[in-house]
């Protein structure tokens, strides 16, 4: 009878700042113990988790990091955003939200790192079933908490407020005080209720924009993908108060929006959320802005005709807004999957899938480097297990 294969996973601390989302849960920890697979949890100040709460699953506890000089090549690392941008070589296996497919900044070095030392990825956006549908998203609490910034930002407007200087987004505890606050601040509002534009409203993240404003009984109107689909400078976008662009684009499209068409007439639209949030990649179809925003820094304000900027708010882990709703609702939709990685069964699955996908960019990023025949055989480990 063979005998069930055993693995080690590190769950790392997050590094991008104000991240609090964790994709595996304490209970989950717990399980993986009990079919004996090792597990080990850097400590995190950050996490909506506490560290107590995986200490007390008997888990193993390290420091910050340490997966850096301390994990043995075999260890899965195991994170949510992106890895710092370092210089060190890659050399395990990593299972995070690279955002390194589709050309964005700091793409090439990434795939840099990973040739010298021989790591693998497998990218948690692509995990797809045989249908190409990802079998795991944050895309609703996106929308959601997206959603509740561009109202907020509206309303920050009308009072005449840089949103900046209000200080820091902070994380809300759950989705009804979420929901309360707003109400709290739109009450004044309610009788010049803003006109609302969501395009890609019938996705996951559509989704949850249109349930946070059905919530606040403000009407929006949804477009999904044959609204948009071949059309440039869409001027329609200009007759609503706010934009919220929830649309997965994967190939170049657009311009849906650029600055000339905000200074050729005045415009009513004064707020884009875009939960999207692509503004360096290359299928972008807003080019009217150049970076994301933070949580310390939440808005940009394009100057346009008219009496003010537009504001945008482009912030691009939205779902740390509802920190432990959305960490809860992923975890439990991933963790079948990583019980199957954790047991060696990923052939024609969705790590095998993601794999293919990684060694697919992979190849394209590093092909000015590989030898005149083509050869990858000393260019990364093929490795599938």
């Amino acid at each position: 009878m063979r005998t069930p294969m055993k693995r080690l996973l590190w769950l790392r601390h997050e590094t991008k700042p104000f991240e609090k989302r964790v994709a595996l849960t304490p209970d989950q920890v717990s399980v993986l113990l009990s079919l004996g697979h090792r597990v080990v949890v850097e400590r995190s100040p950050n996490r909506v988790f506490s560290d107590e709460e995986y200490e007390k699953t008997g888990c193993e506890m390290m420091e910050p990091n340490s997966w850096i000089e301390l994990a043995p090549q075999e260890a899965t690392i195991f994170g949510l955003k992106e890895l710092e941008e370092k210089d060190f070589p890659l050399i395990h296996r990593h299972i995070h939200f690279a955002h390194v497919f589709k050309n964005q900044k700091g793409s090439y070095e990434f795939f840099k790192r990973m040739k010298e030392g021989g790591g693998l990825l497998y990218d948690l956006e692509y995990l797809v079933d045989k249908d190409k549908k990802r079998i795991a998203a944050f895309g609703e609490w996106a929308g959601f908490t997206g959603a509740a910034l561009g109202l907020d930002l509206w309303i920050a407007n009308l009072k005449g407020q840089d949103y900046n200087e209000l200080g820091q987004v902070r994380p809300w505890e759950d989705s009804h005080k979420l929901i309360g606050q707003m109400h709290e601040k739109y009450f004044e509002y309610e009788d010049r209720a803003p006109r609302v534009l969501i395009i890609g409203a019938f996705g996951r993240s559509g989704k949850g924009a249109r349930k946070f404003f059905q919530r606040m009984g403000i009407k929006t109107t949804n477009w999904g993908s044959a609204d948009t689909k071949g059309k440039t400078n869409i001027k329609e976008i200009l007759d609503f108060d706010i934009l919220v662009n929830c649309a997965l684009m994967t190939k170049k499209a657009g311009p849906w929006l650029t600055r000339e068409m905000l200074n050729e007439e005045e415009a009513r639209l004064s707020v884009l959320s875009d939960v999207s949030c692509d503004p360096t990649g290359p299928c972008n179809p807003l080019p009217i802005y150049d970076r994301a925003t933070t949580m310390d820094a939440p808005a940009l304000y394009i100057s346009k005709k008219g009496d003010r900027p537009l504001a945008v708010t482009a912030i691009d882990h939205l779902p740390s807004l509802l920190p432990k709703e959305s960490s809860e609702d992923y975890a439990e939709q991933l963790f079948p999957y990583i019980l199957k990685y954790m047991e060696g069964k990923i052939e024609d699955s969705v790590w095998d899938r993601a794999l293919t996908n990684y060694y697919k960019n992979y190849f394209t990023h590093m092909e000015k480097e590989m030898d005149p025949q083509g050869s990858s055989e000393n260019v990364v480990r093929m490795d599938r297990t």
